[in-house]
């Protein structure tokens, strides 16, 4: 439940934290509290408090900012403006209530006003039945985020500094840490990133790269791009992922390059990949985009191939608030001519001696991103633990013959979906799931080798089954770390009884 505390509230918990029961519950994270920074002022004047337990107080709560338009709006109110302006906050952030001592000043606001004695009830209260279960709620991790992101962001803002910079670099810094890789390179998008990786290889007309047909779009449209030959490679029916057994037959004199991908956030089995690669003399380029902190044999993605690419898409574990990508390498001639290509083969500025593109990354959203990889680690273990539980809750279910479970092959699975083979009743029960409102979503409904776009590669039904049977049977159920036990609950009993009638 996520609450804002009256400035009345919070007089009173500065006189004695100790002893604050809503203070206490947002210890125990079983409610979120947030401040109004209008209401600061007047707190610290009243309860006589300094600012240093104003500052602990922060330790277990959030601060909400209203805009320059917010204020006014409060302002020609003609309610009083510090009731104006919680109302506002509540309504425009998706707040549940207000936490005050006097709940009857909220009366005439379209608000939920709460004592703290209301706010216990309702919290120990017997859980209602589940009313939805989104496949992926963005909003639900702001309480951890937003006064990161806001600090990060504004100092750009301040700054006028909105392209590449010292916030790019500074990310690009963290980034290469994390994935334990020498240099990182933001980009503007995930697509982008495979596409400079494979330019900064020279990869173009004539030239073969070979990866999945089972993946999204953006790997073999960046192939095309770079004017190559996208040379597909079934799939492993076990992992989603390309088959290394069956990449060697397809190997010509005009192939350069092996774009394994890391599908819904499990490795690749890398090791013979890479053999392959060595002995033939082709690069590798991971596609990480939806395998951000994953690892192979210990290794973490991106770090493994000639390069790694990445997406900061809103929906992928660590996203922004918008585009963003980044390419990771070991190599320093390849970082060097990756930061070439990204501003138009400019070097030194205004001078080109290659072909590049505008693939720049924004420095808002490399705020975004640096502020939230320090939730990552957390986010991803809350993944995998949402993962086993799924796993023990399909077992006890006897949905065994209807259901194949994802399971993980390469330890370091970070469960970007979880993906379920549903056999040839797929689309009802997507159908179903949706009636019941668990988001649930088909990643892909069409390989690539059937659609429409690529028809000029020859390939017809059957040339890649195993992707083919994928492409009918999978169904990503929601997964993310903002998922509670409850709710996986229901999402399973309703498959339960999609099956089994029960």
């Amino acid at each position: 439940m996520q609450i804002l505390l009256d400035a009345d509230y919070l007089i009173q918990t500065l006189k004695n934290m100790a002893d604050s029961a809503v203070l206490n519950l947002c210890r125990q994270k079983r409610c979120q509290g947030w401040v109004a920074s209008t209401s600061i002022p007047v707190v610290l004047q009243e309860a006589g408090a300094s600012e240093k337990d104003f500052q602990s107080l922060l330790q277990d709560l959030a601060v909400l900012t209203p805009t320059a338009h917010d204020i006014t709006l409060a302002l020609g109110s003609d309610k009083p403006f510090a009731k104006d302006m919680a109302a506002r906050l509540v309504e425009a952030n998706g707040l549940d209530a207000v936490v005050t001592l006097s709940p009857e000043n909220y009366s005439d606001l379209k608000v939920e006003a709460l004592t703290p004695e209301q706010l216990q009830e309702k919290l120990d209260a017997p859980p209602g039945p589940v009313q939805e279960v989104r496949l992926l709620d963005i909003t639900a991790s702001y309480h951890q985020i937003l006064n990161a992101v806001e600090k990060e962001m504004a100092e750009t803002i301040r700054s006028g500094y909105f392209i590449l910079g010292p916030k790019v670099a500074q990310l690009e810094e963290r980034m290469a840490e994390y994935c334990q890789t020498k240099y990182a390179v933001g980009v503007s998008s995930g697509t982008d990133a495979l596409l400079i990786a494979l330019m900064a290889l020279g990869v173009g007309p004539g030239d073969e790269v070979i990866t999945s047909p089972y993946t999204f779009f953006a790997t073999a449209g960046s192939i095309i791009r770079a004017g190559a030959k996208p040379v597909f490679v079934d799939i492993n029916d076990i992992t989603f992922n390309i088959k290394p057994e069956h990449i060697e037959r397809c190997i010509t004199s005009n192939t350069k390059a092996i774009i394994p991908v890391h599908l819904y956030g499990q490795c690749s089995d890398m090791d013979p990949i890479l053999q392959l690669a060595e002995k033939k003399g082709l690069a590798v380029i991971e596609d990480a985009a939806q395998a951000i902190g994953s690892e192979y044999k210990g290794r973490p993605a991106g770090s493994i191939g000639d390069m790694g690419c990445f997406s900061f898409f809103p929906a992928k574990n660590l996203g922004g608030f918008g585009d963003g990508g980044l390419v990771t390498t070991n190599s320093k001639e390849l970082y060097e001519q990756l930061k070439i290509i990204r501003v138009h083969g400019s070097e030194p500025k205004y001078y080109h001696k290659v072909m590049g593109g505008n693939f720049r990354l924004d420095a808002l959203q490399a705020d975004v991103v640096t502020a939230k990889l320090g939730f990552l680690e957390g986010w991803t273990e809350k993944r995998r633990k949402n993962a086993q539980t799924y796993h023990q809750l399909f077992k006890n279910s006897a949905l065994n013959p209807f259901v194949q479970l994802p399971p993980e092959v390469f330890p370091g699975h970070v469960y970007n979906q979880y993906v379920i083979r549903a056999g040839n009743r797929r689309d009802e029960l997507r159908t179903f799931l949706h009636e019941k409102r668990i988001g649930c979503e088909i990643y892909y409904p069409i390989p690539l080798h059937l659609q429409d776009c690529f028809q000029s590669l020859g390939h017809k039904s059957g040339d890649f089954p195993e992707s083919e049977k994928a492409a009918r049977e999978t169904l990503a159920l929601p997964i993310s770390h903002e998922v509670n036990r409850t709710q996986q609950e229901y999402v399973v009993a309703m498959i339960q009884q999609f099956f089994l009638g029960e």
